[in-house]
């Protein structure tokens, strides 16, 4: 099975299918998408595009059209399959182009000064909201589209782009690792009844926020230590402060 975009390991392409009446502006989508690039709109076999003051936007689960679809109108959403439990993820970018006349080869800034950059073969190409069989053009060096028939003048090329990239600097949560720098939390909670610290353990001489220690919690403080202004520290019955 063919699939838009990156081919997921696990799931496939979901669609939803409306009819318009011509009223009716917002429909609401069976999936919570985060913006209209993250849904394929088609009516009558026309791509739409995406974005403010284009044909229309997505966010949540609603759908919502610049101007009504016509009555009877067949309106196809597909929604982007997305890669599952591989190291790899996929940032998507739209690219747009007004050709000149037999322009073959789009490749640089687009019309917003965008470069164009993708993986492998991994795009989308529409020549004036056409959706274009991978036969109609060719991918080179990940940043040129060439056309296999050269475009009329003032043809919009648009180029659905999707780049690889990995996510850096992480600990991972099932293997854990290394912080280099400090942690910074309102509060660490643990698994362990222990917890292993290095040879010495450090804190503030100064307890500047108000604190309170539970009933049902044990606290250990390293003095001497001073309780600043305006502050309090509260034990609650049954609760208990040790300071060292």
């Amino acid at each position: 099975m063919a699939y838009i975009g990156v081919d997921p390991n696990v799931g496939d392409i979901t669609f939803q299918t409306f009819t318009g009446d011509g009223s009716a502006v917002s429909f609401t989508l069976s999936q919570s998408v985060v913006s209209g690039e993250a849904i394929l709109v088609v009516i009558g076999n026309i791509v739409q595009e995406p974005g403010l003051n284009k044909a229309y936007t997505a966010q949540g689960n609603t759908l919502t059209f610049s101007s009504a679809p016509a009555n009877g109108d067949i309106i196809q959403v597909r929604y982007f399959g997305r890669a599952v439990d591989q190291p790899t993820s996929y940032a998507m970018q739209l690219f747009k182009y007004v050709a000149t006349a037999n322009q073959t080869a789009f490749t640089g800034a687009d019309n917003d000064g965008a470069i164009l950059a993708f993986s492998g073969n991994d795009v989308d190409v529409y020549l004036n909201g056409v959706h274009l069989d991978t036969s109609d053009f060719t991918c080179t060096n990940g940043d040129t589209i060439t056309l296999g028939t050269g475009a009329a003048a003032s043809d919009e090329l648009v180029v659905r782009a999707y780049r690889a990239f990995s996510v850096t600097d992480t600990v991972s949560k099932a293997s854990g690792g290394t912080f280099a720098g400090e942690i910074t939390a309102t509060s660490f909670q643990t698994t362990n009844t222990t917890v292993d610290t290095a040879g010495f353990r450090t804190s503030d001489q100064t307890i500047s926020e108000n604190t309170t220690i539970a009933a049902t919690k044990n606290a250990l403080g390293i003095g001497p230590l001073t309780i600043a202004d305006g502050v309090t520290v509260t034990i609650a019955s049954g609760g208990n402060l040790t300071i060292l």
